[in-house]
C-alpha cells in the first residue's frame, strides 16, 4: 500500500539530518559540483579548460547508493524479477534493497578546444528487479553490471570551425550526441520515465555506436545523429539492415530564461519486413524549461509515437499503435536552506494509447535533496507508478550521492 511508502519516506528523511553531523562539512576532491551536466551536458562545454599544457586529462567520478522498496508488485507478476523474488505465489514484496552504481571518467584534451571522454561504470542493479534497467519502476542512476567494471562510454568531440562540433564514438548514449538537453529537471533524478523531457520515445537514451554533429549561431542549436545498438556485433554490424539504429535531428531556440527544443526520431528495431513491432517507429517531441525568479524552474514535454506497422485489428490487448507521452517537471533550487533542492514530476507511465478502457497510467515522484556538502548529496524520495489493469506500484528510496 502508499501507506507502506509513506512511512519507510518519513523515516528516511531523518537519515540526512543525522548524516550531516557524521560527515566533515568540508569534503574536497574535485573542488567544484560536478552536477547533472556530466549526465547530460559535458559533452557540450565547448572547451576543457584544463591549462596550457597539452595533452591534458581530468578525471572525475560519481558515486550513488540506493536504499530503498517498493510496495504493489507480487512475485507471481514480476515475471522472475532478479533481485526481489522470481515466479511463485502471489505475494506483496515490500522488502527493502540496497544498491550502488558507480562512475570513473576521464577526459582529455589534446588542443584545449576537442575532447575525449572514456567512462567505466560498475553497479549491482540487477536487469529485471523493479529499480533495474527494464524493471517496473526503473531509476535513472539504475545501472546492470553484476559487479564487474565495464567500459560506459568512449567517444571523441572536435570543433569545426567555429560553430560547429562533430562528435562520434564506438560506445554512447543518443543524449551525448544532443545540442541541448532542454529540460532543467535534474538528469539525476529519481524515476527514468520522468527524465526524457516528457517525449520518451524520442528521447530514448539508447546507447551504442554513434556520430552527431551540432550547429551553433547565436541561439540557435541544430543537431543531426544517430545511434547504432547493434555495432558491436559481428554478425550484424553498423547500420546494417538488420540492426537496431536511431537517427534524431533537433533544432533548438537557447535563451537566458528559457530553452524549446523540437525533435524528430527514426528508429527502426533491425525490422526488415512488416510486421508490427513496438520499437519500429517515428516519434516527434516539443519540450522546454522556463527558469523564473531564480530559483525556481519548471520544465515539460510532450511527444507523438507513430508505429511505421500498427497492430490489425485494434484491439486492447495489441499495443503496437500511435501514442503519446508527457511529462511536467518543477525544480526549487536552494529550498528552504541554500543547496538544498525540491523536486516534484509527472508524467505518463508509459506511452499512451487510445484505447477503450485504457486506465492511462501517470507516474510522478517527489524529492528533496539534502547538500550535506558540496560533494555528497543525500536524496530521500517517494514515488508512485500506475499500471493499466493492475494495482499501482508505490516506492521510496534514499539514495546518497558522492561526487569527486
Amino acid at each position: 500500500m502508499f501507506f507502506v511508502a509513506l512511512k519507510l519516506f518519513s523515516q528516511l528523511l531523518l537519515f540526512p539530518a543525522a548524516l550531516g553531523l557524521l560527515i566533515p562539512s568540508v569534503v574536497e576532491a574535485g573542488g567544484e559540483d560536478h552536477g547533472s551536466h556530466i549526465d547530460h551536458h559535458d559533452h557540450q562545454s565547448g572547451h576543457m579548460n584544463m591549462g596550457d599544457s597539452f595533452p591534458s586529462t581530468m578525471f572525475m567520478g560519481k558515486t550513488t547508493f540506493v536504499l530503498g522498496g517498493v510496495d504493489g508488485l507480487s512475485e507471481s507478476g514480476m515475471g522472475g524479477m532478479g533481485g526481489m523474488g522470481g515466479m511463485g505465489a502471489s505475494k506483496e514484496n515490500d522488502g527493502t534493497v540496497f544498491h550502488y552504481d558507480k562512475k570513473l571518467m576521464f577526459m582529455t584534451s589534446f588542443t584545449g578546444q576537442d575532447m575525449l571522454k572514456t567512462a567505466v561504470r560498475i553497479g549491482n542493479f540487477a536487469m529485471m528487479e523493479p529499480f533495474g534497467m527494464m524493471g517496473e519502476s526503473r531509476l535513472d542512476t539504475a545501472f546492470s553490471s553484476n559487479n564487474s567494471l565495464e567500459l560506459h562510454k568512449a567517444y571523441y568531440q572536435f570543433p569545426v570551425g567555429e560553430d560547429i562540433q562533430v562528435t562520434f564514438g564506438p560506445k554512447l548514449r543518443q543524449d551525448d550526441l544532443l545540442g541541448v538537453w532542454p529540460s532543467t529537471y535534474p538528469g539525476d533524478g529519481v524515476l527514468f520515465v520522468l527524465n526524457q523531457a516528457g517525449a520518451n520515445d524520442t528521447y530514448s537514451k539508447k546507447m551504442g555506436a554513434g556520430a552527431g554533429i551540432t550547429w551553433t549561431n547565436a541561439k540557435i542549436v541544430a543537431s543531426a545523429l544517430f545511434v547504432s545498438e547493434d555495432a558491436s556485433s559481428s554478425s550484424i554490424g553498423f547500420l546494417a539492415d538488420e540492426g537496431k539504429d536511431h537517427i534524431t535531428t533537433q533544432l533548438a531556440w537557447v535563451d537566458e530564461k528559457f530553452t524549446i527544443a523540437a525533435a524528430y526520431t527514426q528508429a527502426d528495431n533491425g525490422k526488415t519486413d512488416s510486421t508490427p513491432d513496438i520499437d519500429d517507429y517515428s516519434s516527434f517531441g516539443v519540450s522546454g524549461s522556463y527558469q523564473f525568479a531564480n530559483d525556481y524552474s519548471i520544465s515539460a514535454g510532450m511527444g507523438w509515437k507513430n508505429p511505421d506497422n500498427e497492430d490489425s485489428p485494434d484491439t486492447s490487448m495489441n499495443k503496437v499503435e500511435e501514442g503519446t507521452t508527457w511529462m511536467v517537471g518543477f525544480l526549487w533550487n536552494n529550498a528552504f536552506i541554500d543547496g538544498n533542492n525540491l523536486g516534484f514530476g509527472i508524467g505518463t507511465a508509459e506511452t499512451h494509447r487510445d484505447d477503450d478502457g485504457y486506465d492511462d497510467p501517470l507516474a510522478w515522484e517527489v524529492f528533496y535533496d539534502f547538500a550535506v556538502s558540496d560533494n555528497i548529496k543525500v536524496t530521500p524520495a517517494v514515488f508512485v507508478i500506475e499500471k493499466d489493469g493492475k494495482e499501482d506500484v508505490n516506492g521510496a528510496l534514499l539514495k546518497t550521492t558522492f561526487k569527486f
